[in-house]
């Protein structure tokens, strides 16, 4: 009988993605601080080059999401901002025994959704712009000549402004899609956004934000924590 612990799997692949990261981050010049305590929450991970910090939360994909996740989200996007620090959410893919993979998909849908971007996150302010899509996870892949029928999930990365150009703020938001790819000119001729997380800007239900997202940041000093 085989008896799996989804949890303790659960934490070594976060573990071993946030490894990997700061080894990354480290090599690019970045200063690196593993489960950093900012005032009384812990974060994942904090990179900081000069003037720039980034907070790292990690889930592992399809992981049960415990509870409060949603609210824990929340404060660790405002937890970012109140230090002038990007947020990032890094979901981590668990090896599988088969990997659906297309070269260059990332830059298919990176090419589409700034041409066609989502509705739920072009209505989050005044202007939005597509900066990345990252994390790609194909769930389904059919190919027909050099069509590719896929679907899958990918986090995609956005940079929000004012309707007069001010930024906001960057952000990355879950979300699942389809799509007809043409593998000959490596481009996507259709793609079908059917759920875009925005949960982490929002907030929930309770939560007293207006339609523009949560306030912005009063101008914390990130090199004071």
């Amino acid at each position: 009988m085989k008896v799996e612990d989804r949890g303790i799997s659960s934490v070594y692949l976060e573990f071993a993605a946030a490894e990997e990261l700061a080894g990354n981050l480290t090599g690019d010049g970045w200063t690196v601080e593993r489960e950093a305590q900012v005032d009384d929450n812990r974060v994942d991970l904090v990179a900081r080059r000069g003037d720039e910090a980034i907070f790292y939360e990690f889930k592992v994909a399809g992981s049960a999401s415990p509870a409060g996740w949603a609210d824990h989200l929340i404060a660790q996007q405002q937890l970012a901002r109140r230090y002038n620090a990007a947020f990032r959410l890094v979901m981590v893919r668990p090896p599988r025994q088969m990997e659906l993979e297309i070269e260059g998909v990332e830059r298919m849908l990176f090419d589409w959704l700034v041409q066609h971007p989502p509705m739920e996150v072009e209505d989050i302010a005044g202007h939005t712009l597509i900066d990345d899509v990252d994390s790609v996870d194909l769930t389904s892949v059919r190919i027909s000549g050099t069509t590719a029928e896929v679907s899958g999930e990918a986090i995609l990365g956005v940079t929000l402004q004012t309707g007069g150009g001010e930024e906001i703020g960057s952000e990355s938001f879950p979300f699942t899609f389809s799509a007809t790819l043409d593998l000959a000119t490596a481009s996507a001729e259709d793609v079908d956004v059917h759920e875009v997380d925005t949960t982490s800007w929002y907030g929930t239900d309770d939560q007293d934000f207006d339609s523009d997202g949560p306030p912005d940041p009063k101008g914390a000093d990130i090199n004071e924590f």
